[in-house]
């Protein structure tokens, strides 16, 4: 009996060692099957980041601000806005970029919890005075670029 068991237990031994060396072997060959220049990396992210960052700031690249801006928005923290917030205000004020002057306010009235679906009807009166006044001076910018008209600054409830 202790011949059997033995037996099985070789045998069994002998076959575990065999499926272990092909599962490596395996594993081997897929990496080699993976194209290295494929592979993103959580510094390849950054770096992209960083890269679309100094795009819109130097050159005001519109896809580079676009990229940014959607990926800001698609994070689901506070924070995001104020993003937001900077990238859209540099293409407003140094490449008339006129979707960034919306966003720009969009951030500002999302952060503060003001619903901004029928833009002329908001109502900012509730505010922190400091943030009210931010957000009435970039209006008064806007309308001084052609942004907006003064009749719209007008309807906005103060």
């Amino acid at each position: 009996m202790n011949k059997i068991l033995s037996l099985v237990f070789l045998f069994c031994l002998f076959s575990c060692k065999e499926k272990v060396e092909q599962v490596q072997t395996q594993k081997e060959n897929n990496i080699e099957e993976i194209d290295q220049e494929d592979v993103r990396t959580i510094s390849t992210r950054v770096t992209d980041y960083d890269t679309l960052i100094n795009r819109v700031k130097k050159r005001g690249d519109l896809e580079a601000y676009d990229e940014l801006f959607y990926s800001f928005k698609d994070c689901y923290f506070r924070e995001s806005t104020d993003s937001v917030m900077v990238y859209a205000k540099i293409m407003a004020e140094n490449f008339n970029y006129e979707r960034a002057y919306y966003d720009y306010y969009d951030a500002m009235l999302e952060k503060h919890g003001i619903d901004h679906a029928n833009f002329p009807q908001i109502d900012i009166s509730k505010m922190e005075k400091q943030d009210k006044q931010k957000l009435e001076n970039w209006f008064k910018f806007m309308v001084e670029r052609k942004q907006m008209s003064q009749q719209t600054l007008d309807s906005i409830k103060r």
